[in-house]
């Protein structure tokens, strides 16, 4: 299940897709060669021309509702998976194989990466029967998720920046039970405890009950050395009390939409300081989202992508993470208790030390069937 191979992947972001096409490839042939060849990658890259000329090509796209497109069994393909088992409904596309899973719905933006839910910049197009993803999508989500070390953005991480949501006046949401900024900051004292007992410095947006602007909460990464930024909150929807479960936050790619809005022409296209570290975030995002996912037994909300102003303004890795509802009756119970809430905590820590070994030791991140969780299997309306 983890990658063990002599060629080293490029980086995705900027990287022709051609040469990710070819390293995908690359990888498939490396992975079924005897041992004793994969010390010579020159070798195998001259094995590669021979054997696979098309693994070199270019994506074939194709322009819909004015996004470019590639064919979904095409993308397969260069990650090294084939069509699964057919499902029931036959909007739905599932591929395997390679050590990946990638399941779609047609006409959603909704799609299951490696056994979590994912929310896609464009809808799944449908073209002369087949689907086709947003090569934006390709870019920014599924090549990141599967393959999160070929990210160029991922650098050295020496400091966590924790930031419990809301404060002082700002109550955030409100449960039977106690008030949103008293939970992030109980969440975030708990939090740092278990990273700074593995050695890791961690700092805090504020250490009492006080409001700090929103744009001052990043701006304190600033003071430190290879930072991450992580913002805790707890989510509420008073008008569905029956909605449940974790999702984790990145800013969006420049250019695409919010999850759950339509295109903005004029606000996605505003640039921000976040747009630098946004493929780190993502993966950030990522890494946490499986380990909560493998730790909790939550519902999978999705890694989800919005412009909250923290993220907004954040020039280094970083991530706003909604871990329950105040507003559902169960969930709301389970906050309220301390055992819930190191539970949680623990599994948001383990996350951080994933993605620092990602980034300090080149060490892939768990995945959530690591923790012998299922994959996510159903599809949700998008929120």
């Amino acid at each position: 299940m983890r990658r063990a191979f002599a060629v080293t992947l490029p980086k995705i972001e900027a990287e022709p897709l051609k040469s990710f096409i070819s390293n995908r490839m690359c990888k498939c042939v490396v992975r079924n060669l005897p041992s004793s060849m994969k010390p010579f990658p020159f070798l195998l890259l001259a094995i590669l021309i021979f054997l696979s000329p098309d693994a070199r090509a270019a994506w074939n796209t194709k322009e819909i509702e004015g996004q470019d497109h590639v064919a979904l069994e095409e993308v397969a393909a260069a990650f090294g998976m084939q069509p699964a088992s057919k499902r029931k409904d036959p909007r739905e596309i599932a591929y395997s194989g390679g050590a990946h899973l990638l399941i779609i719905k047609t006409g959603t933006r909704e799609a299951i990466i490696d056994g979590v839910r994912h929310w896609l910049s464009y809808p799944i197009a449908t073209s002369g029967g087949k689907p086709y993803v947003a090569v934006t999508d390709i870019n920014c989500t599924l090549g990141p998720a599967m393959s999160p070390a070929s990210v160029r953005q991922i650098g050295k991480v020496q400091t966590v920046v924790l930031d419990p949501g809301h404060g002082g006046h700002d109550k955030g949401g409100r449960s039977p039970y106690g008030y949103e900024k008293d939970y992030t900051l109980d969440m975030v004292n708990r939090i740092r405890k278990i990273l700074e007992a593995k050695k890791v410095k961690c700092v805090q947006s504020r250490l009492s009950d006080f409001f700090v602007e929103l744009a001052e909460r990043p701006e304190m990464t600033k003071n430190y050395k290879d930072p991450i930024f992580v913002s805790i909150h707890f989510n509420s929807a008073e008008w569905r009390p029956s909605a449940n479960g974790v999702e984790v936050y990145a800013l969006p790619p420049l250019g695409s939409p919010t999850t759950g809005k339509a295109p903005d022409p004029i606000l996605d296209r505003r640039k921000c300081s976040g747009n630098a570290k946004e493929p780190a975030s993502f993966v950030l995002a990522n890494t946490i989202h499986h380990t909560m996912l493998g730790k909790t037994g939550a519902f999978d909300r999705g890694v989800k992508r919005a412009r909250y102003a923290v993220l907004r303004h954040c020039e280094t890795p970083s991530v706003l993470i909604e871990c329950g509802f105040v507003t559902n009756p169960q969930e709301a119970k389970g906050i309220h208790s301390s055992q819930w809430r190191e539970k949680y905590a623990q599994a948001i820590a383990d996350g951080i030390i994933a993605y620092m070994n990602l980034a300090n030791a080149q060490k892939l991140p768990p995945r959530v069937w690591d923790y012998k969780r299922k994959s996510t299997d159903e599809f949700v309306w998008e929120e």
